[in-house]
């Protein structure tokens, strides 16, 4: 009998979804900034066991948490000198940003659109192309499972016809 609880409770162990979630996502971020100007700095993603319970890493910030988080979500939002505030990544305004996140390419670059398109950005998320409404905040959800990142959904943006 103490052997069938050991194996139930090894079991459980194994098939329980907190236990087998942990991931580590390194995101370095390429901005270009309003001015032109070069700055590199990091923005991933982890859920990781410490000291018997589990963190989870946005960036910079680390936080308690009982399971993985459901999503996370990137405001982009073009301002009136047709520049793109992302608060999570600069306090500065971006002309454009490459991050690599996990196995994901995200890249933001102005390039003239015709017709035009507010701001004539581009944004690339694995080569699906996408651009911006005009007022309207553009939204990147990243959405999470045991293994990193699932899926990535973009809102407010046009994608536009092949």
């Amino acid at each position: 009998m103490k052997y069938l609880t050991q194996v139930m409770a090894l079991t459980a162990l194994f098939c329980s979804t907190a236990s087998l979630a942990e991931f580590q996502l390194n995101g370095p971020v390429q901005l270009t900034l309003g001015d032109g100007s070069q700055q590199q700095t990091e923005f991933g993603f982890a859920f990781l066991q410490h000291e018997g319970s589990y963190q989870f890493q946005l960036g910079p910030h680390n936080m308690a948490v009982d399971e993985v988080p459901k999503r996370y979500t990137l405001a982009l939002m073009l301002n009136k000198d047709q520049l793109v505030w992302a608060r999570d990544f600069s306090k500065a305004p971006l002309s454009g940003f490459h991050w690599q996140i996990g196995k994901h390419q995200l890249k933001l670059f102005k390039q003239k659109l015709q017709p035009a398109r507010p701001g004539d950005f581009v944004l690339l998320i694995d080569d699906l192309r996408y651009h911006f409404v005009e007022g309207r905040p553009a939204q990147i959800h990243f959405h999470f499972d045991e293994k990193g990142i699932s899926e990535i959904e973009v809102e407010a943006m046009l994608q536009p016809k092949r």
